[in-house]
């Protein structure tokens, strides 16, 4: 098959120069008809040695046409000799540029010198094109490093894994100028052995989701897989008899394509063990040209060259790496994830009847986050959360009471306003003085029997008992008032009266001693206006923001996540500054802390209940932060988006053992 050609219209040049055939080695074509066929030199080589042999009167009618032809066919490599006398100027009268003019020869000149001057012009149309070739191989190769630099850089940036594997497969296509393509990556078992090969992501119309495959020799893709070992397929439809694997044409079949060449690469980590393969399908001319299935049958399909394979070995390396970073990623934040459940869930074990409050918060602050990025107009429509700060708002809300772990136990399970000791202290101390006022009544009978004798005992008994009954209800009833005083709820002022009058009394005991009913310290914590915490254990319980913020600002946060400890110090400051710990103002809270706030006691105040107050319904709960909204202590704006937005009704779409 010739590679360069002769275009004339002259119909005996054939004959005349055909002694000289294997010399000029080139095919001749009537002039008449490639201006039919303007296409009519077919070749897959990037250029071709033309040479024009035209009569003068030819050319000076037709040069538009020759011009014409040269545009169209721009792989052309072209001189022009003109079949008239030497001296005659005929160039100068045509549109044609002066560089493709190679001289003037008559036809009736000696044989030898038409072909001497055809061999000469073709040697220097050969060296013309091998300068353009090693030209073209150093753009290309220009072209295919910027290309891999790139495709280097997009890579190592995506943090998006379904786009990554989307960039992988598009830039290999790209790089090797692929019609199709997909991708399938190595699934391992719980002993990291391998098992399974599944298919992520295809430039074909699939329309179908992830699927697996066996991880053997029995398919193209998993043959790699398996081996390690590329395939470059020139035909799948005519695979070599000796083969291990077969060809799946179900998709050609189902969508009207034909996978002709194919070349399929495993992609390997540092240690060269196979963790994907990328899997190309027939080579094209132009990237961007759609292929008929005639097409794909033909000559517009060609088998991957060993340069491509190169070049997809590249990006199968890039992509490689990519993906172990991308794993690597994912690994530690599943790592963080899990230390952060787990340091929650401890936190939380320290008191049960708050048990799941963290994960709640983070659930309501990172839905109130949600609806707020989403906002496009209003007060919050330049407010913009990316991924690393919505992760930042989960973080800070699942670690907002970390700090818990340096509070006391007692004080942070604290239901009532004595401890449980104390209060079977005061029990055992009221029936010791019963038991002490039943002895000195029954020495008053002993003392009447030695007396008077039995004369008059059954009427003074009888007086005698229900002295001690009066005594044992008055006793009861203190000890009633003081339970009921040891209750978290809000102090009444009838019952704090009582209270201030038991403080009062002392009772003399048998062996002289005298003690008062209740001591100082327990007057104090039975005197709480409201809660069960004294004044210090409330300053002992307000610290764990402080705790907080100090323990997570000791950890190295990468850059994303770095407000996390600004964000979890903040959730119980408010808007008129007489929040803690540092009784920040409006502007000096974080918006992120201000939702946090919201979820915060909307929480407490409906969760389920506690031994120190009973759980309340929604609208109940709405009804007392549209109160602190009022005091100006909680964002009007951001309750609003958070009660039109029904935030409050995520949970009811998780599990009930997510929400436990």
């Amino acid at each position: 098959m010739f590679t360069q050609f002769i275009i004339t219209d002259n119909t005996d040049l054939s004959g005349k120069i055909n002694s000289y055939t294997q010399q000029i080695q080139a095919e001749i074509i009537l002039f008449s008809d490639i201006l039919k066929d303007e296409f009519l030199i077919k070749t897959t080589n990037k250029f071709i040695p033309v040479v024009f042999y035209l009569k003068k009167e030819t050319l000076l009618n037709n040069h538009k046409a020759v011009r014409n032809l040269l545009t169209v066919n721009s792989n052309f490599l072209s001189m022009i000799i003109v079949d008239c006398p030497s001296d005659e100027d005929v160039f100068s009268k045509t549109d044609l540029e002066n560089d493709i003019y190679y001289n003037n020869i008559e036809f009736s000149s000696p044989t030898i010198f038409i072909a001497r001057n055809l061999i000469n012009v073709f040697s220097y149309l050969q060296m013309r094109k091998e300068g353009f070739e090693l030209q073209y191989k150093h753009n290309i190769s220009s072209s295919h490093i910027s290309k891999l630099t790139r495709i280097g850089m997009s890579l190592g940036n995506e943090k998006d894994f379904t786009k990554l594997l989307r960039d992988i497969l598009f830039s290999a296509r790209e790089i090797c100028i692929a019609d199709g393509g997909s991708l399938y990556l190595v699934e391992k078992d719980d002993n990291g052995v391998p098992k399974n090969l599944r298919f992520k992501v295809s430039a074909l119309d699939l329309k179908t989701s992830e699927f697996i495959m066996p991880l053997n020799k029995q398919s193209i893709s998993g043959y790699v897989a398996f081996t390690g070992q590329l395939l470059n397929i020139p035909d799948a439809y005519n695979l070599p008899a000796n083969v291990e694997y077969k060809f799946n044409n179900e998709y050609d079949k189902l969508k009207n394509y034909y996978s002709k060449s194919m070349l399929v690469v495993p992609m390997k980590n540092h240690t060269g063990e196979v963790i994907g393969v990328i899997q190309l399908i027939n080579k094209k001319r132009n990237f961007n040209q759609k292929l008929t299935p005639e097409q794909m049958m033909g000559n517009d399909v060609t088998p991957f060259d060993k340069y491509s394979e190169d070049l997809v070995m590249s990006v199968a390396g890039q992509a490689a790496v990519a993906i172990q970073n991308n794993n690597l990623i994912m690994d530690i934040e599943k790592l963080f994830e899990g230390f952060v459940t787990a340091s929650v869930s401890a936190i939380e074990s320290r008191d049960p009847t708050t048990s799941g409050h963290s994960f709640r918060v983070a659930e309501f602050t990172v839905g109130l986050a949600k609806l707020v990025d989403s906002l496009d107009s209003g007060i919050f429509k330049d407010i913009k959360f990316n991924y690393d700060q919505m992760r930042e708002i989960r973080y800070a809300s699942l670690l907002h009471d970390f700090g818990k772990v340096g509070v006391r136990e007692k004080v942070l399970v604290k239901s009532k306003k004595l401890e449980g000791h104390q209060l079977d202290i005061i029990k055992w101390r009221f029936f010791y003085l019963q038991k002490d006022i039943e002895a000195k009544l029954n020495q008053k009978k002993v003392d009447f029997l030695k007396n008077n004798g039995s004369l008059g005992f059954p009427d003074y008994e009888k007086k005698i008992d229900l002295e001690f009954q009066v005594e044992k209800e008055r006793l009861k009833d203190l000890m009633d008032i003081i339970i009921k005083c040891n209750e978290p709820s809000i102090l009444e002022q009838s019952s704090s009266q009582l209270l201030d009058d038991i403080a009062k009394i002392n009772y003399d005991f048998l062996d002289g001693t005298a003690y008062p009913l209740i001591t100082q310290t327990e007057y104090n914590f039975l005197s709480i206006k409201k809660g069960s915490l004294d004044t210090q254990e409330r300053l002992e319980i307000e610290s764990h923001v402080e705790h907080t913020y100090q323990f997570l600002s000791k950890i190295p946060w990468t850059d994303g996540l770095k407000a996390i400890p600004r964000i979890a110090h903040a959730h119980h400051e408010k808007l008129d500054g007489t929040g803690y710990p540092r009784g920040l103002q409006n502007h000096e809270i974080p918006i992120q802390s201000k939702m946090m706030t919201i979820a915060d006691i909307y929480d407490a105040l409906t969760d389920k209940d506690r031994p120190y107050k009973k759980a309340i319904p929604v609208e109940r709960a709405l009804d007392i932060l549209k109160m602190e909204v009022k005091d100006n202590h909680v964002d009007n704006d951001l309750l609003n988006v958070f009660i039109e937005g029904k935030v409050f009704d995520i949970l009811s779409k998780k599990s009930p053992s997510f929400i436990a």
